[in-house]
């Protein structure tokens, strides 16, 4: 990662900023952009954007301008309900979120992006095992699964890649999970993997301590 620049889109909490913390004891360069600076600072260069306003997303392009490796780490708004119950404009804000933000950030910069490098997405894994009154998030994570598969074929040579966190916080799951709840160190580490293996892509690379298993 020395002399490598990584911009993290979502990258000044959770697992973005342990992301870029590990990144840039690496050697990288980072920058890390969001909604708001949040009070971890770090010595990242920092640029705000809301993936959901078009202008914010081109200014975020300009400004980073080329780059190494890209990850998206950004979270949708939880839409818990059961599927007759939910509120359409729920769904539609959570795949404006974090699958159409996804989608048109990668659509814009991918040019930006150098030779050798990556793309890494963030799915979930309620898109393979889904959860009674989850299935909006299902859907956006399937989305965003089968979007990253045909990146890697469309954007080749460059790599696409795609992350599925796990629990953090639901203690309820705690001792049902065989490696228990997840950290965000734990987590980041997936996305580190992904941006320095050379040979995978159109990979989801699962991160969630074995709660697929059970």
């Amino acid at each position: 990662m020395k002399g490598k620049t990584v911009l993290i889109v979502g990258g000044t909490s959770d697992i973005g900023f342990a992301l870029a913390k590990k990144v840039s004891d690496a050697g990288a360069r980072v920058i890390v952009s969001s909604r708001s600076k949040h009070k971890e600072s770090y010595n990242f260069d920092y640029i705000p954007v809301d993936l959901t306003v078009d202008s914010d997303v081109a200014d975020l392009v300009g400004i980073a301008g080329n780059i190494d490796h890209l990850a998206i780490t950004i979270k949708s708004p939880l839409v818990v309900e059961n599927f007759l119950e939910i509120n359409n404009n729920d769904v539609r804000n959570a795949f404006e979120t974090k699958f159409w933000g996804q989608y048109n950030l990668v659509k814009k910069i991918h040019k930006n992006i150098n030779i050798g490098g990556s793309i890494t997405m963030t799915s979930g894994s309620l898109g393979i095992k889904p959860h009674k009154g989850f299935s909006t998030m299902s859907a956006v994570a399937g989305a965003i699964d089968s979007l990253c598969r045909s990146l890697a074929l469309e954007l080749a040579p460059l790599r696409v890649n795609s992350v599925s966190p796990g629990f953090k916080t639901l203690e309820e799951l705690k001792d049902k999970i065989p490696l228990g709840l997840g950290t965000s160190q734990q987590m980041a580490n997936s996305y580190f993997y992904l941006m320095n293996d050379d040979y995978v892509t159109g990979t989801n690379l699962i991160t969630d301590g074995g709660a697929l298993l059970v």
